[in-house]
């Protein structure tokens, strides 16, 4: 071979290994980028994760201060008010409240061991008011009580309710309380339309709730007493518009009320507050470093609000007293559950 021909074929042998270095370097740089792109939207995600849990901690500690300014909840109170949207750097995190106790509660059919027969009649007349079927009030109590069998008429629920659907399936059902609203749609009779109609005057409070009447939507109001009427509960509405009621004996003083016999007053007492237990918190993530592609990020968060347990006497080793009116009075706040979303749920 020719000294030409060698140095053509060593000239060959390093171009090749240059276009093979540039690939390879080509390739890492790509991959890089994507590594970093990936590591950038991980950032974001959690910093708006992170964001989330910021806001969470706005909607507590609203809650705390206004249990301090009183023993009421209603559309008057700081929690209710619009909360200007917090900044924080380049993100903005916005919170929104809803007391929960302004709805009825599914769960509260059945609690204790045993059926709600006053909750289950005011549910059904709920249902009768929005045109739906009352007999869902059944299949939701069903759904949730720990028996087999069907609420009064037996029967097993697998059986009956297999029966009813034409589906042949012997499948049992939860037996459990909702944990969520939308599980209604696995429920007998309720359609995806029905859930619509349902869904501003009903919540699924893991525990019993009683029905704030200082928030209480007067549709819901109005289920609770026979014969009652939107119309009627509108005193209600113009009264504690003015002023909370500070105790559930108010509601007597109505004069489509006022009717009411002992017997029925004594009913419907454990159903109402004038108070909450439970609220609702919209939480809006917004990263707007992108003008015009901000990402968001959504999140309900149910907290409850409810009495702390009662210190008992002479319970630490020193026999000191702990009790005082204070901890007599304090509420116990705390998330029971969040839910994240890619898009902004109804609320």
């Amino acid at each position: 071979m020719t000294a030409n021909s060698q140095r053509g074929v060593a000239l060959l042998t390093i171009l090749l290994l240059v276009v093979s270095i540039t690939i390879v370097a080509g390739a890492m740089l790509a991959s890089q980028k994507i590594a970093i792109r990936r590591s950038g939207v991980l950032f974001n995600q959690n910093q708006l994760l992170q964001d989330i849990n910021v806001g969470q901690q706005l909607a507590i500690t609203m809650l705390r201060a206004d249990t301090k300014l009183n023993d009421t909840d209603s559309t008057q109170d700081i929690w209710a008010q619009p909360l200007p949207p917090y900044s924080l750097g380049t993100h903005t995190i916005a919170v929104e409240m809803r007391d929960e106790a302004s709805r009825f509660n599914i769960n509260n059919l059945y609690h204790d061991g045993a059926t709600d027969t006053a909750a289950l009649a005011a549910f059904q007349r709920l249902l009768k008011a929005l045109n739906v079927d009352s007999d869902i009030a059944i299949a939701v109590l069903d759904w949730q009580d720990t028996d087999k069998e069907t609420y009064k008429d037996g029967g097993d629920e697998s059986v009956v309710y297999a029966q009813q659907s034409g589906n042949g399936s012997d499948k049992a059902l939860p037996n459990q309380p909702f944990i969520s609203v939308e599980q209604l749609q696995e429920v007998r009779g309720v359609s995806a339309e029905v859930l619509v109609t349902l869904r501003p005057y009903i919540t699924a409070v893991p525990y019993y709730l009683p029905i704030n009447i200082n928030t209480a939507n007067p549709v819901v109001l109005a289920a609770l007493v026979e014969g009652g009427t939107v119309a009627q509960m509108q005193a209600l509405t113009e009264l504690r518009d003015k002023q909370p009621l500070t105790s559930v004996d108010d509601l007597w003083q109505l004069p489509f009320l006022s009717v009411l016999d002992t017997e029925q007053r004594n009913a419907l007492v454990p159903l109402l507050a004038v108070d909450s237990q439970a609220f609702m918190a919209l939480i809006t993530a917004m990263d707007n470093r992108n003008e015009g592609a901000a990402r968001q990020r959504f999140a309900t968060v149910l907290i409850s609000k409810i009495d702390a347990a009662p210190a008992t006497e002479n319970n630490n080793a020193n026999g000191t007293d702990n009790t005082n009116n204070n901890e007599q009075n304090t509420k116990v706040i705390k998330v029971i559950s969040q839910r994240l979303w890619a898009f902004r749920p109804s609320f």
